[in-house]
């Protein structure tokens, strides 16, 4: 183990205990900080750098993490235990015009980034009416209001309700609201899923094709989906 000693005026120690082999460093006043100065510099940089990764994205997800919903916390990897959240829908289908209150129950949160997708796709629908406190809207995709974000790090509890608007036109057949949700900077769930919400038979928005909202190779995996959200 190496121990250090200071002496004066600018300079320090360097040895070993278990060796009688010791040197010393000398600092010249022209070019070198002093110690205090060098230990104060790195008192700041700890804090500095604790801040700053404790609290990245304080007032919300980025609009590049509206894709895959992944927070940029470096260092981090999503939870793998069950999320200890639900999303709740306040109906089974949807129709234009009419708004679906979404509810994130469970656990206290302090980040989320919350979206209604359909299946095989990775874009946001529809769009999201007044957030609740210590939320916000996120731009993604170029549209304004189809995510909500937090918008500080204070919890977040149940009783926070988003409501959610369908699209106008190209409707899909089903969506379902999906979240990421953090309790703390390396504490979060991704891929937080609600039960299927269907398109109402006399829902006046259209149909999006097939094709458009599944691809071929995700047919198979939405069956799985629909068995495990019905």
């Amino acid at each position: 183990m190496l121990l250090l000693r200071v002496c004066e005026p600018f300079c320090f120690k360097v040895f070993s205990p278990n060796s009688r082999d010791s040197f010393w460093l000398l600092s010249s006043s022209l070019g070198i900080m002093s110690l205090r100065n060098l230990s104060l510099l790195f008192g700041f940089s700890v804090l500095w750098t604790r801040l700053g990764s404790h609290h990245a994205f304080p007032d919300g997800a980025p609009s590049s993490a509206c894709g895959n919903m992944l927070p940029l916390h470096p260092g981090t990897q999503p939870q793998t235990s069950p999320a200890p959240f639900q999303i709740l829908a306040s109906a089974p289908s949807f129709s234009k015009g009419q708004p679906i209150s979404v509810q994130i129950t469970g656990s206290e949160y302090r980040g989320v980034l919350l979206e209604a997708r359909t299946f095989g796709s990775p874009v946001a629908l529809g769009s999201w009416q007044t957030p609740p406190n210590n939320t916000r809207l996120l731009e993604c995709f170029g549209r304004p209001d189809v995510a909500v974000t937090h918008s500080n790090t204070n919890l977040k509890t149940k009783e926070a309700n988003y409501t959610w608007l369908p699209p106008d036109k190209d409707c899909p057949k089903v969506v379902l609201f999906v979240a990421t949700v953090a309790q703390s900077y390396d504490v979060y769930w991704t891929d937080v899923k609600s039960k299927v919400v269907w398109k109402n038979k006399d829902a006046t928005c259209g149909g999006m094709s097939f094709a458009r909202a599944i691809n071929g190779v995700m047919v198979f995996s939405l069956f799985l989906s629909l068995l495990g959200y019905n």
